[in-house]
């Protein structure tokens, strides 16, 4: 059996109201017609809810492509940020690398200012050792002993000057006047007690001028001149102490290190 659905209009003349009806009808002829009747109420409401699914999926898919247009956009700010910045890291190695390079440079050079102090403290050091040779001239050398004390005697030229061998600071000056008998007057050795006191009458000299180098090394000089110098005045290698006078060309010449007389000539730096 076979069953169709007709749609019939029928008017409603006494309350001008047109009302719809729906038909199945069956090929049966023994079949009977059934009118089914929809009421325009039920229509306009099936209509509206199409309408509000319709309008909210249209809603619910636009809401997803503003999410995904939002992410999009977010992936794209996010990708040109990171370019951003690996463009500043680029240009921060670049710096880096730079900054390395002046680093290096800039080490080097303090290693060679720190050098250069050191050879000049080396230098500076040096010259408070009593290395240099004491008279202006060439002069004769001879070692000798006066008691226990090694001493140098060098003989030079008239007009010659006594200097000073290193820098340091003139602790002690004697100028010791003969006796009537004509015998050398006895002076005061630096560094020892004024109470002990020595001869000089086989040395014959009568101005002793003492140098304190202040690293433990003092020097003694021994002349008949008159000094050039005084107790307390700071001097530099090659200074004149005082000039060798007319008849006393000779001069006597002692060192102490650490309060012990040692032989000068282990210090001395002797060139000809």
């Amino acid at each position: 059996m076979a069953s169709r659905f007709v749609y019939v209009l029928k008017d409603s003349k006494h309350k001008k109201k047109i009302r719809r009806q729906m038909i199945v009808a069956s090929s049966d002829v023994n079949e009977k017609v059934k009118p089914f009747g929809f009421h325009k109420g039920l229509v306009y409401a099936g209509i509206t809810l199409a309408c509000i699914a319709v309008g909210a999926t249209i809603g619910y898919f636009a809401n997803e492509a503003g999410i995904i247009k939002g992410y999009t956009e977010g992936i794209s700010e996010r990708n040109a940020r990171i370019e951003v910045l690996e463009a500043d890291i680029s240009a921060l190695n670049d710096t880096i690398i730079s900054r390395e390079s002046e680093i290096q440079m800039l080490s080097q050079t303090v290693k060679l200012k720190s050098e250069e102090i050191d050879r000049l403290n080396e230098q500076i050091g040096s010259m408070y050792i009593p290395t240099e040779f004491p008279l202006s001239g060439s002069a004769t050398m001879m070692l000798t002993t006066d008691g226990d004390i090694p001493v140098i005697i060098f003989t030079g030229s008239e007009g010659d000057h006594c200097k000073a061998t290193a820098a340091g600071t003139v602790i002690e000056i004697r100028t010791n006047p003969k006796r009537d008998d004509s015998s050398i007057a006895e002076y005061y050795v630096a560094g020892q007690d004024t109470d002990t006191v020595r001869e000089v009458k086989d040395l014959g000299y009568f101005t002793v001028i003492t140098i304190d180098h202040g690293n433990g090394y003092m020097s003694v000089y021994m002349n008949d001149g008159e000094p050039v110098v005084s107790e307390g005045e700071t001097v530099y290698p090659g200074n004149t102490l005082f000039n060798l006078k007319s008849g006393n060309t000779s001069l006597g010449y002692e060192m102490s290190f650490e309060g012990q007389f040692i032989n000068p000539e282990d210090v001395m730096i002797i060139s000809g």
